[in-house]
């Protein structure tokens, strides 16, 4: 399998870029020009008060991997313009960021290499190493640690673990609490000095720049290279009591292992997650390079230890926007939860692990609305699962209930896990379908959602909403399927309201988004009724799917495309309606103008809006991409029969592309092959060959 395709290095670093994104799932860090300076650590499920409006959200912990160097008196830290950078480059591949400076001090330049990388395979390490080669005899110290520096909070440090005393000892421990002090994470650090016997070695607690570092001094020789290793591991309260004896566990385990260890199975791990990659066959390069972006920066914000789901921009933040707090929305569910299913399924478990265990505040929801069931949060908090929206339209925003029952009966097809269905998705789609039973209204017309906002998010809330309406009745009858197939008593109602349920059409026979549409109205050009078949997966016969989609990319994308969501399905809805060279158009604007600049980060809004802050990666328009080309061009609909009758309907591609190939996906517990070739009848699921062990 070819390697994925790395952003270009950067040797120009502009101010209007956003630093390196590196996540694991469990940890994010923001990486700017100097890496180991003003960087931002996010921790999955570390949460505080906002500052500034008291909203339950993620929080940031002190910088995981700080570091400073003196060179012959002189502190990197206080004279960053003195600092040039020479090259930054992210390996995709590896998912590693390097760094390489040049630091001016006095009359010694030293060229100073940074690696960094977020193991996947013990998630709660972060790790650096940074290598100095000085052109001249110089005194020189580096120090690396844990930096608080601008985070809101305060930390205790810690002079040992609790209980008895083993080895590996941190050589520092920190137990930070968030702003609001409703949650702790425990950091611990480790550190090793390597080129020289030499050094002397030094521990402090606030060191000159206010890090908790551990410092090494040495006499360096002209053109020689010294190195320092850090590991530092983070444990939020929400998964360990004792966060920080836990962080220093894991960072013993780590240690155990040692740098190079731990580093070559992160490597071995990001080879096997690449088996997953999306080969274009007939695109640009360009569109390969994006592809490859978009499945990175998901699989690298998502993993099986992510106790709280993740957020819309995973553990990424930078403070130019709010990231909507870090809370978990409907997007996760809809658009990042289905190409998970067939390129981690583990992580995509995890995700939904999170509902789960919210379905008790869920339920409480429901009640305190007038209705029965579970009702899930608009907006999530990441500890405690509330509903956290600011404002009060959250109560017609219920569309979502329905995305999260959806995702729990996809995650029943793809993996064909019965056991899960018994004890995990059913109860959450059986409270998801008495929700809707004690929601619709029966009237001469059928049966009616009223008062509910759909993916438009319009004020005042509509009647009838198409997309709400569509992915009710498909809800509905996974529900009244799964109960057969459990051997449970169906609701009796479920499939009649199912059959019932009224979804407005036009005299032109298209879907129309809600009862009394105009496509004036304010985001009239929203595809609602085109996003209830795909991706929500209501059934229509194909005129009326042509139809709705021609009406999608017609009428309506002029004053939609470019929206944050449902623009990288527009070129999908055109290359379903046979409209080709409409449909390349519209995948470059409809996604290819998200992508930003140098690494390839997919924005919330395209280059076109230079008034909108530039932020990423944004996971509904990531997951709404790799959707599309997962299920929507190779005409795939997941099922409870054989994963051959998934293969539905022709292929078609966007742009002129021939096709696709993704060497493993994961089917009923199995690792397949598919293959998508424009024009075909259908797409292939096949057995791989067996790969040739070296």
């Amino acid at each position: 399998m070819p390697e994925p395709l790395s952003p270009p290095p950067v040797r120009d670093y502009r101010p209007e870029f956003i630093p390196a994104y590196i996540a694991n799932g469990l940890v994010g860090l923001r990486c700017g020009r100097v890496p180991f300076r003003g960087g931002i650590a996010m921790v999955n499920g570390f949460a505080g008060l906002d500052v500034n409006d008291g909203l339950e959200g993620f929080a940031r912990v002190p910088f995981a991997l700080g570091a400073d160097i003196t060179i012959d008196d002189l502190r990197l830290s206080r004279m960053l313009e003195r600092v040039q950078l020479v090259e930054q480059r992210y390996d995709f591949g590896r998912a590693e960021l390097t760094t390489i400076l040049d630091f001016r001090a006095g009359q010694t330049t030293a060229r100073i290499e940074v690696l960094q990388l977020c193991s996947h395979t013990l998630p709660t390490v972060v790790m650096q190493e940074i290598r100095v080669q000085a052109d001249r005899a110089a005194d020189v110290a580096i120090s690396v640690g844990i930096d608080p520096s601008g985070v809101p909070g305060h930390g205790e440090f810690l002079e040992r673990p609790s209980g008895k005393l083993t080895d590996p000892t941190p050589d520092g421990i920190v137990v930070w609490t968030s702003f609001g002090e409703i949650a702790t994470c425990g950091m611990a650090f480790h550190s090793e000095m390597l080129g020289t016997d030499a050094a002397e070695r030094g521990f402090h607690r606030n060191d000159e720049p206010g890090m908790m570092s551990t410092a090494y001094r040495f006499r360096a020789r002209r053109d020689r290279s010294y190195r320092v290793r850090q590991m530092t591991s983070l444990v939020p309260s929400l998964v360990h009591p004792h966060p920080a004896d836990h962080a220093s566990r894991m960072l013993g385990l780590a240690i155990q292992k040692g740098w190079d260890t731990v580093r070559e199975e992160h490597r071995a791990a990001w080879q096997e997650l690449w088996r997953s990659r999306i080969e274009l066959d007939g695109a640009p390069r360009r569109w390969q390079a994006i592809t490859d972006a978009s499945l990175f920066y998901l699989l690298t914000s998502v993993h099986p230890a992510s106790v709280a789901s993740t957020s819309l921009f995973g553990l990424a933040y930078w403070p130019n926007y709010d990231y909507y707090h870090g809370h978990v929305m409907w997007d996760i569910e809809t658009f990042a939860v289905p190409p998970l299913l067939l390129a981690e399924p583990k992580s995509a478990r995890a995700l939904l692990d999170y509902r789960f265990r919210h379905l008790e505040p869920a339920r409480m929801n429901a009640r305190l609305g007038g209705w029965s069931g579970a009702m899930y949060p608009w907006e999530s908090c990441p500890m405690h699962g509330e509903e956290v929206t600011p404002g009060a339209t959250a109560p017609f925003k219920g569309h979502a209930t329905i995305d999260v029952g959806l995702a729990f009966a996809s995650y029943v097809h793809a993996t064909g896990d019965d056991d899960y269905l018994r004890r995990f998705a059913w109860p959450v789609i059986q409270a998801v379908g008495e929700w809707l039973e004690s929601r619709v209204l029966r009237t001469g017309r059928g049966y009616e959602i009223r008062e509910m906002t759909g993916p438009a998010e319009t004020s005042p809330p509509v009647d009838n909403n198409a997309f709400v309406n569509m992915a009710a009745s498909q809800l509905l009858r996974e529900a009244s399927a799964f109960a057969e197939r459990l051997g449970v008593q169906p609701h009796h109602r479920w499939k009649e309201i199912a059959d019932g349920l009224v979804v407005p059409r036009s005299s032109r026979g298209h879907l129309v988004n809600h009862d009394g549409y105009r496509l004036s109205e304010p985001k009239g050009g929203t595809p609602e009724a085109a996003a209830g078949i795909f991706p929500a997966g209501y059934r229509v016969d194909e005129r009326t799917e042509k139809a709705t989609f021609r009406f999608a990319v017609v009428d309506q994308a002029p004053s939609y495309v470019g929206s944050p969501m449902l623009s990288a399905m527009l070129p999908l809805y055109a290359a379903r309606a046979g409209l080709d060279s409409l449909s390349g158009e519209l995948l470059e604007s409809g996604f290819g103008q998200f992508v930003n600049d140098p690494w390839l980060e997919v924005d919330e809004f395209p280059k076109t809006q230079a008034d909108m802050p530039r932020v990423g990666p944004m996971f509904a328009n990531i997951g709404g991409y790799l959707m599309t080309l997962v299920y929507g061009y190779p005409g795939i609909r997941l099922g409870p029969g054989d994963p051959d009758t998934w293969c539905e309907r022709p292929v078609v591609m966007p742009g002129g592309w021939r096709g696709l190939h993704i060497e493993r996906v994961f089917v009923r517990g199995d690792e397949m092959t598919l293959t998508a070739e424009a024009g075909k009848r259908s797409a292939v699921f096949d057995r791989p060959r067996l790969r040739r062990v070296s």
